[in-house]
């Protein structure tokens, strides 16, 4: 029974080492993320990831209680993921509707140029037909 135990210890440290080396990993793609879902997700891979070790730790550990402060943090930690996702969306949402108000106030310059531009080629045109005719008979 003794060498089913120490079976099953090894077994348990090595996920534990196993899983660690993955929280190093995923916190790598949580700092270098090229956007915030990425960064999100990672950092929701972190907490999925802190879980499953204090699953692993109850069962080495053979102290149940942990296995309710796992559920606890599971809560928590989904609640932080709604939360920051929220709150990604709201700047993002910010930010669309910054870049639309600049977009339409290029779009609206651009059309006020273009008008302008209107009348400098007809004043162009005007004052070309005058240089070529300066006594007014065209």
């Amino acid at each position: 029974m003794s060498g089913v135990m120490s079976a099953q210890n090894v077994l348990l440290t090595g996920i534990m080492f196993l899983y660690a080396g993955l929280v190093v990993l995923v916190l790598i793609r949580a700092v270098s993320g090229p956007r915030i879902a990425d960064r999100l997700m990672a950092i929701n891979m972190i907490g999925t990831i802190g879980i499953f070790l204090m699953a692993v730790t109850a069962v080495k550990l053979d102290e149940e209680y942990l296995l309710d402060i796992c559920i606890i943090y599971a809560m928590i930690s989904f609640l932080s993921v709604v939360i920051l996702t929220k709150v990604y969306m709201g700047v993002h949402l910010e930010n669309e509707m910054k870049r639309q108000k600049q977009e339409r106030m290029r779009r609206e310059s651009e059309e006020a140029n273009g008008v302008n531009d209107k009348e400098e080629d007809e004043l162009d045109r005007l004052l070309k037909s005058l240089e070529e005719h300066p006594d007014g008979n065209r």
